[in-house]
């Protein structure tokens, strides 16, 4: 009898040994992404009915920080858009572009797994 539970013992202790190594790591959560455009305004002293006030900047640097530390960074395209891929979480997205009056401009936003999430930046150009 003590080789017969043996047996039975060592067979549970097998099965829930195979039933914890099938288990799989939970999957990281879907990517979530920052949107949006960099544009520069006004672009003549006078606003003109028709005519758009801003213009797009292009090769603007957009950053997403958790604190200090630096988690994505994309380039504005020639229309001033950019896309960042971050982890669910709160970032501080940071523009930084030449040749603007205000050569710097944050927002702090939050993004759920999975969600997308459009931020738009305008920077001054110094016109008046």
């Amino acid at each position: 009898m003590k080789s017969g539970a043996r047996l039975i013992c060592l067979l549970v202790l097998l099965e829930l040994i195979v039933a914890c190594g099938s288990q799989r790591p939970p999957a990281n959560p879907p990517a979530s992404w920052v949107t949006g455009t960099v544009a520069a305004g006004p672009v003549s002293p006078v606003a003109r009915p028709g005519e758009p006030g801003t213009r797009p900047v292009a090769g603007a640097t957009v950053e997403a920080l958790r604190g200090s530390k630096v988690v994505a960074v994309a380039r504005t395209d020639g229309a001033g858009r950019y896309n960042l891929a971050l982890p669910p979480g709160t970032y501080v997205i940071l523009v930084t572009a030449r040749r603007y009056l205000s050569k710097q401009s944050s927002k702090t936003v939050a993004v759920s797994a999975g969600e997308t999430l459009k931020v738009a930046f305008v920077l001054d150009t110094g016109i008046r």
